[in-house]
């Protein structure tokens, strides 16, 4: 598999593995808060990560995530 936009950076944000091996996470290029929610089995998720060459959120990113979360989610923060 090739990088996807290999001049930006990207990041993931880990939400949930399953007892069945899936993992569920956020992945960004360049702005956090533009994010999509992605679902891999445990294999292909280690692939992906590293064909793409990601970090994990900051904290300021994640909190960032969190409130942009909620404010398209419930109208709030």
């Amino acid at each position: 598999m090739n990088e996807l936009m290999p001049n930006e950076k990207k990041f993931i944000q880990i939400i949930n593995i399953d007892c069945s091996g899936f993992v569920d996470f956020y992945f960004a290029i360049s702005d956090a808060t533009t994010n999509v929610e992605l679902r891999l089995p445990f294999k292909e998720f280690i692939e992906f990560c590293q064909n793409n060459k990601v970090s994990f959120f900051t904290e300021e990113q994640e909190h960032l995530v969190s409130e942009d979360n909620l404010l398209w989610k419930y109208g709030t923060k």
